[in-house]
């Protein structure tokens, strides 16, 4: 709406800042609108999303720290040794059904990993502006062996060399079993603990400008802190393969990931009639 006070300025100035703001008119944000959206619905995931060649088979983490997956490491094919070790596939399941993507293993040595592909030919991200991330799922095993959705900024998702997974100071947000984590404040860090974990919850990561905010069922529970991050890509899972000895992952069902931006402007059109019209009063 147009208020008293413009009305007012507009008549001290004369018609033309009266013409003005009526040709602006009132300007309001839409409903967000999705930028990346997966609902898992199925039947596959999409390959050119998600690195399905390491979903369940394939390369995985050999990190020298036991546990971890920020490096120093190098990645090992299948069936190669890892400190003696090696996994052989399925490390578990990754499965859709009725619209969640349900993640388990009992493998021992390795855990389903599912990764966007970056580069890849689909940006889950916008570049700029601002954006909001949401997760949806529930835990359905709790373990001392965490497993979980990692949101983080990189430049390459690519399971080879050196490559590491993630680095302790690229994590935006943790969804861990137990706690919820994050790299916002310089380093990897526990920010919340986890909600009653055999219920469905919704995560979200909110950015607006450099500013972030995490949530849980749109309660905020970390932020606003600012950061120079920027999430770049996600995994699902856990990548690492577990050299010291066998071990019991946790299980997790996912509903959606969703990435929304902010809806188009709307703004409000003045016919040139009322213009003419009140152009006329203002300059009497």
């Amino acid at each position: 709406m147009i208020t008293r006070a413009m009305t007012s300025a507009s008549v001290l100035l004369g018609g033309p800042a009266l013409f003005a703001i009526l040709l602006t008119g009132p300007v309001a944000m839409g409903d967000p609108v999705a930028y990346f959206e997966e609902q898992f619905n199925g039947p596959t995931l999409d390959p050119s999303i998600w690195r399905m060649e390491v979903a369940t088979s394939g390369a995985r983490w050999c990190d020298t720290d036991p546990g971890q997956q920020w490096g120093p490491g190098v990645w090992v094919d299948e069936g190669a040794e890892c400190y003696g070790v090696a996994a052989y596939s399925p490390y578990g399941s990754a499965v859709l059904s009725d619209g969640l993507l349900s993640v388990s293993s009992a493998n021992g040595q390795a855990c389903p990993y599912l990764v966007s592909r970056l580069p890849g030919s689909v940006d889950l991200f916008p570049p700029s502006g601002d954006f909001t991330v949401k997760v949806r799922l529930r835990y359905d095993r709790l373990t001392s062996w965490g497993s979980g959705v990692l949101v983080m900024d990189t430049e390459d998702t690519e399971p080879v060399g050196t490559n590491s997974p993630a680095t302790r100071e690229t994590v935006l947000m943790q969804l861990w079993g137990h706690t919820i984590n994050s790299s916002l404040g310089g380093t990897l860090q526990i920010v919340a603990s986890m909600p009653p974990p055999y219920e469905m919850h919704e995560f979200s990561l909110e950015c607006v400008g450099t500013t972030y905010t995490i949530s849980v069922d749109d309660q905020v529970v970390y932020g606003p802190i600012t950061s120079a991050l920027r999430p770049t890509a996600v995994w699902i899972g856990n990548p690492v393969l577990a050299y010291w000895y066998p071990t019991d992952w946790q299980s997790f069902s996912v509903d959606y990931l969703r990435v929304e931006v902010p809806g188009p402007v709307s703004v409000r059109t003045v016919s040139w009639g009322k213009v003419k019209s009140a152009y006329g009063k203002g300059g009497e």
